[in-house]
């Protein structure tokens, strides 16, 4: 996880979901099948006059084309007004993380995605966390289930759930990186992925990192270098933050795009068993005897929605840096399509 997402909002939905400067030029394009490789909307920081080089990402098309420094004038690539001061810029990337130091860039779609545990420390990724970090907007994202590690599984559609700390658009912790050894700069970006998100175990063991709303400008501040500051962004979403509904298998061949990929599809009693999870039994589970979320909630239709439920009233499973990151930071809601 991940390798498969979507992003269906425009331009000027997402520059105003996210409170961000558009760069792109408004080139965003609507995507339920978004593979690595794919140049995508990205949100980083405005960077002050004077910026470094390689850190700083260029305005208009994932490729580059903000001149040869790298810096951004002015204007972005879309000819919109320069943020305030520290401001939020939407702009466009190449999926797959290409180092500024590599020799190769063919080396980005293998660096799709960043461990949460070990990314400061990994080469590949370390100078990126100290000082390069964005968010990666996204409408929801692919997860296959593949039981006794088969290479053919079944994949689920997981989408935001109402949680009032996602409002209906995951923003995901990613990091970018502009490589400048080619004919043009290339500016890049991976997605960082934690343990499962509550209630999605059953699916997959990973998830990607959601940064909620008040985090999104701390994430993403390029002066903010502790790791320590981090660390409670980078930890599986709480429940009733994602749900879940199995899809067809088309959406593995990165040929089809139609937004029919992301409807329910009707699942043999072997894969409804065990999305439908284990019986109910009488007095507290293990998980919240040991204080972790509460598990999917399942829908009835096995064809329907396996949604992530908030927790009872009173039942304390919900850590209190979620609590208190997953509020409300005065964004508003994005347009919903």
């Amino acid at each position: 996880m991940c390798g498969r997402y979507t992003q269906t909002l425009s331009a000027d939905d997402l520059a105003a979901a996210m409170s961000a400067a558009d760069e792109t030029g408004g080139r965003v394009t609507e995507s339920y099948n978004v593979a690595p490789t794919t140049v995508m909307p990205i949100v980083v920081a405005r960077r002050p006059p004077g910026g470094t080089g390689h850190g700083e990402p260029a305005a208009g098309v994932g490729t580059g084309g903000a001149g040869e420094s790298g810096e951004v004038g002015e204007t972005g690539g879309g000819g919109g007004p320069r943020a305030a001061g520290g401001g939020r810029v939407l702009r466009l990337a190449t999926w797959g993380l290409v180092p500024f130091w590599a020799k190769d860039p063919a080396i980005g779609s293998r660096l799709i995605n960043a461990r949460a545990e070990s990314v400061a420390s990994k080469p590949a990724f370390r100078a990126a966390f100290a000082a390069r970090r964005c968010l990666v907007p996204a409408t929801g994202f692919y997860e296959w289930r593949r039981p006794g590690g088969s290479r053919r599984g079944q994949p689920y559609y997981i989408h935001p759930a109402g949680h009032p700390g996602a409002d209906g658009l995951f923003a995901f912790a990613g990091l970018y990186e502009v490589w400048s050894k080619g004919e043009q700069p290339l500016t890049t970006f991976t997605i960082l992925t934690t343990d499962a998100a509550a209630g999605t175990e059953f699916i997959h063991d990973r998830s990607p990192v959601v940064v909620p709303r008040p985090a999104w400008s701390r994430w993403i501040d390029p002066t903010l270098r502790d790791p320590e500051a981090l660390a409670g962004i980078l930890r599986p979403a709480p429940a009733g933050v994602f749900a879940a509904h199995p899809v067809s298998p088309e959406v593995g061949s990165v040929r089809n795009t139609g937004r029919h990929l992301v409807d329910p599809v009707d699942v043999d009693p072997e894969e409804a068993a065990a999305a439908a999870g284990p019986p109910a039994t009488a007095g507290p589970s293990r998980a919240r005897r040991a204080g972790r979320a509460t598990p999917v909630a399942k829908s009835a239709s096995v064809a329907g929605p396996t949604s992530v439920a908030e927790p009872p009233p009173g039942v304390g499973v919900i850590a209190p840096h979620e609590v208190g990151l997953f509020g409300e930071d005065g964004v508003g809601p994005h347009a919903r399509r």
